[in-house]
């Protein structure tokens, strides 16, 4: 139940431009209803409410989280953890995997996510020869950071039918080797082959999976999140039945697979905004491209040594024109996965189009992850008002692999949050978690110094003060879900969530941002998530 709650003595970023910074909220029925004056916040409460002393911690609207993977999270927590570091090589990932076969029956799935080829000592992908001697009674799927590309061992190449004959799919390729065979990587929709294999989680996984992801959330000061995909009943069952049982962990915007559910809803007259403030129907969702780092990400100019490569088309151009048409016709926003220039390009004609075919007032259509742009595409995001969802963190994380494919050039205005804000583009922050982990502060340092994980600087002319990197996580947040007027500033009449950090962030250098901790997340008057 909503509740009542005092906060005092703190360094409050209210995001309100009139009154951006205070001392005290007042919480009354899950709403904010005074900010200001300890004294304020103190006259606008019963006497002897709950009050939290944040001696001068900062606190800030809830934070907001544009693209996501709750459910994602939830199940990446059972899953091998391959990250690089601490893995260095393809050496350590197959220790896992044969420790991982010591306790596990045969025939048991074994999955690992994480690796990143790029540093990796070997330079290159694991493939189903390395993983073969250590599991030959387990099949074997190990996830690359990205998400996009998958390598299988021969055992579930096998259980999902790939052989020397499989023609790749359509917006897929399976490597093949120097006789046609498959080396066990799989792209894109071809490692979907494999998780089709491997089965699909109940309803029941799913709702636990959720709680478990959605507690992830909270502990990095995420009260709101946008799930970037929803496809089958039993997911969107999943989040239904937590939501009436009070037990969503956080406040979720749902992203629906356009070929998947946009017909029944349609039908229905369900659409974007349909919802309340816990559980709401989101975007319509397509996918143009895949991902830099799996090399299929659709780029104008090749990819670093492969003048062939261009990356992929998730479907043809002309189809994603026409389901865009339809989306937008039925009035939903439409979200699509567009990362390489040629892919955010092809997003944007098809946004242009469809104002053109059924001219209709601020569809706040959005660009997932936004990647790879220039001074043109930036220019043509603001003219149509389009809202770009950037990975506020990929660069920290996996600066490497981007180099490493496309140069140090083109990484220009990669997830540019000056040049949106100086443009007047209202950009929303996101972590793609499990792609990367659901940490806040990683983001807000990331925007804010535009340095990676090993300190090298990635064009720092892009770099955002932290005041405007926090709006990316607030503010901008609940406008990429029509939800500004409730959310995203401490305000009176807005819900009452609050994210409390453990000092005041003003206070901190910004190359130690991402070491501050979370003390305190709140959610409409409610403490549900505190440090121990």
């Amino acid at each position: 139940m909503p509740g009542d709650l005092l906060l005092v003595n703190g360094r409050v970023q209210t995001m309100d431009r009139n009154r951006s910074e205070v001392s005290a909220v007042a919480i009354r029925g899950g709403k904010v209803v005074a900010v200001g004056s300890d004294a304020e916040a103190r006259a606008a409460l019963r006497p002897g409410v709950e009050t939290i002393d944040l001696r001068g911690r900062t606190a800030t609207p809830g934070l907001n989280d544009a693209h996501a993977h709750p459910m994602g999270v939830g199940f990446a927590q059972a899953d091998l953890g391959l990250g690089t570091p601490p893995n260095r090589s393809i050496a350590d990932l197959v220790a896992l995997i044969r420790a991982e076969v010591a306790r596990q029956r045969p025939g048991d799935w074994i999955i690992g996510r994480g690796y990143d080829q790029a540093r990796l000592a070997e330079q290159r992908h694991p493939t189903r020869h390395d993983l073969d001697a250590v599991s030959p009674d387990h099949p074997v799927l190990l996830i690359r950071v990205c998400h996009h590309i998958g390598v299988a061992n021969s055992h579930a190449l096998a259980l999902a039918g790939i052989t020397a004959s499989t023609p790749d799919p359509d917006g897929g390729v399976i490597d093949r080797d120097e006789h046609g065979e498959p080396t066990g990587v799989l792209r894109e929709t071809a490692y979907g082959l494999v998780l089709a294999a491997k089965g699909e989680p109940s309803e029941a996984q799913i709702t636990e999976e959720l709680e478990r992801g959605g507690q992830a959330f909270l502990a990095s000061g995420v009260t709101s999140v946008t799930e970037a995909g929803i496809a089958r009943p039993e997911e969107l069952r999943a989040y239904q039945a937590l939501h009436r049982a009070g037990r969503l962990p956080v406040r979720t915007y749902l992203m629906m697979m356009l070929d998947e559910t946009l017909e029944p809803l349609a039908q229905l007259g369900v659409g974007t905004g349909f919802g309340d403030p816990w559980l709401r129907i989101g975007p319509a969702k397509l996918f143009a491209d895949g991902s830099i780092g799996g090399r299929t990400a659709r780029m104008r100019q090749p990819y670093v040594g492969e003048p062939d490569n261009h990356g992929l088309w998730m479907m043809e151009p002309d189809d994603l024109k026409a389901k865009v048409l339809s989306a937008h016709r039925a009035g939903f926003q439409v979200g699509i996965h567009a990362i390489g220039d040629a892919a955010v390009e092809l997003v944007l004609d098809a946004y242009e189009e469809a104002m053109r075919a059924e001219p209709r007032p601020d569809p706040r259509h959005r660009i997932e992850h936004c990647s790879i742009i220039d001074e043109g595409l930036i220019g043509r995001i603001a003219a149509l008002g389009a809202v770009p969802i950037p990975g506020t963190s990929f660069l920290y994380h996996v600066r490497d692999a981007y180099v490493q494919n496309l140069g140090e050039e083109r990484l220009r205005y990669a997830y540019a949050m000056r040049s949106f804000a100086d443009r007047g583009i209202v950009a929303a922050a996101s972590s793609d978690a499990p792609v990367v982990s659901t940490s806040a502060v990683v983001g807000l340092q990331t925007m804010v110094t535009r340095r990676d994980a090993r300190d090298v600087a990635v064009s720092p002319e892009e770099s955002v003060s932290l005041d405007e990197a926090l709006r990316a996580y607030t503010v901008n947040g609940a406008y990429a879900s029509f939800e500004e007027t409730i959310k995203g500033t401490l305000a009176p009449g807005m819900l009452g969530d609050v994210t409390v950090f453990e000092t005041d962030l003003r206070q901190v250098p910004p190359e130690e941002l991402s070491q501050v901790r979370v003390d305190l997340t709140i959610a409409e008057g409610r403490v549900v998530h505190e440090r121990a």
